[in-house]
C-alpha cells in the first residue's frame, strides 16, 4: 500500500511539473514589434520553449491595461514606457533587455509623387499639399503623440493638419494609403516596411526625429519567470537582433 501511494504521489509530481513546464508565456507587445515577433516566437517555440500568448496593442492602449489590473509575464514597450513611474514598479529591472531602436517615416501610396521630406521645409510642404493625412491617435501610440506634440507644433501647421487627420488606432495605419483613403502616413518604419501598396518617402528630417527603443522586462508577477527571463534573453541575442535589424530596426 505504501508503494501504491509512493508511485500515485510521484504521479501527481511528475504529472504537476509537466504543466507548470509547459504554461504558456504571456506577453503584452506594442505593434511596432508585431514583425519580429511573428518570427522569434515561433522559432523559440521550436527550440522547446513554452509557447507565447501575445497580446498586441499600442503602446498607451497596454500601458492602460496595465493600470487597470492586467498582469502578463513579459512586457514590450518603448523603454519611456517602461521608465514610467507605474510600469517601472511592476517589472524586474534585472530582466529588462533593450531589444531594438526605430524612427518615425513618411508614406505614400505606390505610383503616387514622391515628396521630399528630408529637411523641414519640404516636410511641412508635403504635410499641406496633402489632401488628407494619417498618424496614430496621440492618446494610444508613441508616434503619433510626438508627431502632434512636437513636429506639428513645431513647423507651425498643428491646426492646419488636424483638420485633415484620420486619426490611427492601432496597427499598420499606411494600409489606408495603399487602399486610396488617405495620401500620407507617419508612423514608425516598422510599421511602414510590411505594407504592400506603398512607397517610403523617407525618415522625418533629423531636426524633427525621434528614436524610440524598445525594451522587454519580465512582470514581478510572472508566472514563470526563469522562463519569461530565458525568452527575452532569447530576443535580445544576435540571431533575435538580427531579425530586428531585417526588419527595419537599429541595434538599441
Amino acid at each position: 500500500m505504501n508503494l501504491v501511494k509512493s508511485l500515485i504521489s510521484m504521479l501527481v509530481l511528475t504529472t504537476t511539473c509537466t504543466c507548470a513546464w509547459a504554461k504558456d508565456l504571456t506577453v503584452f507587445c506594442a505593434g511596432a514589434v508585431k514583425p519580429v515577433f511573428s518570427v522569434l516566437e515561433p522559432a523559440w517555440v521550436a527550440r522547446g520553449g513554452p509557447r507565447i500568448q501575445v497580446t498586441y496593442g499600442p503602446a498607451g492602449d497596454l500601458t492602460g491595461k496595465l493600470a487597470a489590473g492586467e498582469r502578463p509575464d513579459i512586457v514590450i514597450l518603448p523603454r519611456e514606457n517602461l521608465d514610467s513611474a507605474s510600469t517601472r514598479a511592476l517589472v524586474d529591472a534585472a530582466s529588462r533587455r533593450d531589444l531594438g531602436a526605430v524612427g518615425i517615416g513618411v508614406a505614400v501610396r505606390a505610383g503616387a509623387s514622391v515628396p521630399d521630406v528630408s529637411s523641414e521645409e519640404g516636410l511641412k510642404r508635403a504635410l499641406q499639399g496633402a489632401r488628407s493625412v494619417t498618424y496614430m491617435d496621440p492618446a494610444r501610440g508613441t508616434s503619433g503623440r510626438y508627431f502632434d506634440e512636437v513636429v506639428l507644433p513645431k513647423l507651425a501647421i498643428r491646426d492646419e493638419v488636424r483638420a485633415k487627420t484620420q486619426l490611427g488606432e492601432g496597427g499598420m495605419i499606411a494600409e489606408k494609403v495603399a487602399r486610396g483613403e488617405v495620401d500620407l502616413a507617419i508612423q514608425q518604419m516598422t510599421e511602414l516596411v510590411p505594407v504592400a501598396g506603398i512607397v517610403i518617402a523617407g525618415a522625418l528630417p533629423p531636426s524633427l526625429q525621434k528614436i524610440t527603443v524598445y525594451s522587454g522586462a519580465v512582470m514581478k508577477s510572472a508566472q514563470s519567470p526563469a522562463e519569461a527571463a530565458k525568452f527575452l534573453e532569447f530576443l535580445a541575442s544576435a540571431e533575435g537582433q538580427q531579425v530586428f535589424m531585417d526588419r527595419g530596426f537599429a541595434l538599441p
